[in-house]
């Protein structure tokens, strides 16, 4: 899957992924006042009781729920019927279907801990995956913590290592370098001369194909600090920095630089190209339409389906509706309108 099918204008609006806390301007979640959530939870194991499921009523709660009031719901659910509601789930219902409301029903961490375990299990692995799932929570520093956590709590094993052992240089570097990122104060003011430096060593080490050296400098950095040395790259190269790393041979280091810089430029923008990638063409990506929309729909969704009409001129809604079907298009519709 290729991840830099457009580049980024050189007007550069530094736009960060915000935190676990939601804004209603930018949530699509459409949740009704004054919601019961006891009610809530006695309707969703009624609809899961007996001989078949009624999905609508699983789709009209957990898409028209807050994060925080799911969670909730797992909770009550869990000392209401000594039952936890996403195994419940998981017996019964299937595909992308239960892969949404997954991600619905536990904690963003936690979701996104055991998609990068999967990606990692059995035979061979799935880099794409990796590389979004840091993508999406690169500047939730409580978020990538919760991921290592989780991860170690779960399948008592340490994530930093898997990935050490299941991708190869230089993206493991890449990618260990993104997990261990520190905390950034995105707000703090730039220093203009330590940018100017950076320039001057990324300017040398591509022209000497050191990508190691350009992995430890782009990821031990500020997003917004990147933003400003995409911009003097340009003024002082007359070309984009993005289009010079698409040059680098090895393609899965190659597709992570170019996602962290997008990041960096424009997040709204990364997730919209990630989506149209994924409905482009031949196939569809369902792994990567799930984790964006269902983790970014009560932070900054109604933001990005925006960007994403900016930028192809359909509405994500069209899109969706033509690359899938059944519960798992209703789920993901509703959580966009």
């Amino acid at each position: 899957m290729l991840l830099h099918r457009y580049f980024i204008p050189i007007v550069l609006s530094v736009i960060v992924s915000p935190s676990r806390a939601t804004t209603k301007e930018g949530s699509t979640i459409d949740e009704p006042e004054n919601v019961d959530l006891l009610e809530d939870v006695k309707n969703l194991k009624q609809a899961m009781k007996g001989w078949g499921t009624n999905e609508k009523t699983i789709i009209d709660i957990l898409t028209h729920r807050s994060y925080n009031n799911r969670l909730r719901i797992g909770t009550l659910y869990q000392e209401t019927y000594s039952d936890s509601l996403w195994e419940d789930i998981k017996s019964e219902t299937s595909g992308d279907f239960r892969t949404a409301l997954k991600a619905l029903v536990l904690t963003e961490a936690r979701f996104f801990a055991e998609e990068m375990r999967n990606a990692m299990r059995g035979w061979g692995t799935n880099e794409d995956t990796l590389l979004l799932c840091l993508m999406l929570t690169v500047n939730d520093h409580l978020t990538v913590q919760g991921i290592k956590d989780y991860y170690e709590s779960i399948y008592n094993r340490d994530l930093e290592d898997d990935i050490q052992d299941e991708t190869g240089t230089p993206f493991k570097e890449f990618l260990v370098e993104v997990l261990n990122r520190p905390k950034f104060n995105e707000s703090a003011e730039l220093d203009e001369e330590a940018v100017t430096a950076d320039l001057s060593d990324m300017q040398e080490f591509i022209e000497d194909e050191k990508v190691l050296d350009i992995v430890y400098l782009v990821t031990s950095r500020s997003l917004s600090h990147l933003a400003m040395l995409q911009e003097k790259y340009y003024q002082s190269e007359g070309s984009e920095l993005i289009e010079t790393l698409d040059e680098i041979s090895d393609h899965h280091v190659r597709d992570g630089l170019i996602s962290f810089m997008s990041v960096a430029t424009d997040f709204y923008r990364y997730c919209a190209d990630e989506l149209h990638n994924a409905m482009d063409g031949h196939g569809t990506e369902e792994g990567i339409i799930t984790r964006i929309i269902a983790t970014r729909a009560d932070k900054d969704l109604a933001t990005i389906k925006e960007m994403y009409y900016e930028m192809f001129d359909e509405t994500l809604s069209k899109a969706v509706q033509d690359d899938s079907s059944g519960d798992y298009e209703k789920t993901l519709l509703s959580l966009i309108n």
